[in-house]
């Protein structure tokens, strides 16, 4: 389970619209290396403001604890408006080693504080673990060549 509880200091995508028409989403894209839309989750816009409350939990079941170490999730964070979606940053939540499985990818590029999270999770045993990290741009996973 990953809970998204929420964005401080959230910088809306738009110049001079951020105060008023903000609209903050967090998507979990994807727990790769499994690209499939299934697997994609977001939380509920949350509109004006900049710091967004969430409070979001989200399940996926069936994952091994040695797949764990060998996969990353991506987690997104997007202003909304009606003609368009901003990226905002992300994170990838993995151990940042650049291999899965054995085989070199892009997007298993966790920085030291991503990775240090994820081995926490991983050493919790079902507990709960919490952290604050900063959010970074990202080339999304999708577009990736490898």
């Amino acid at each position: 389970m990953i809970r998204v509880h929420l964005c401080v200091g959230f910088a809306c995508g738009r110049a001079n619209l951020c105060e008023f028409r903000s609209e903050a989403r967090v998507t979990l894209r994807t727990v790769l290396p499994d690209m499939s839309r299934k697997i994609s989750q977001k939380t509920r816009v949350v509109k004006r403001t900049a710091n967004p409350m969430f409070n979001h939990t989200m399940v996926y079941d069936g994952f091994r604890p040695e797949d764990l170490r060998e996969a990353c999730v991506e987690i997104t964070v997007w202003d909304h408006d009606r003609l368009n979606n901003h990226h905002i940053g992300g994170l990838r939540l993995g151990l940042g080693t650049g291999k899965s499985y054995g085989t070199e990818v892009l997007w298993m590029d966790s920085t030291p504080d991503e990775a240090d999270l994820w081995q926490r999770m991983l050493q919790s045993d079902g507990e709960w673990v919490e952290d604050v990290l900063p959010l970074r741009k990202l080339v999304m996973a999708k577009s990736m060549s490898k």
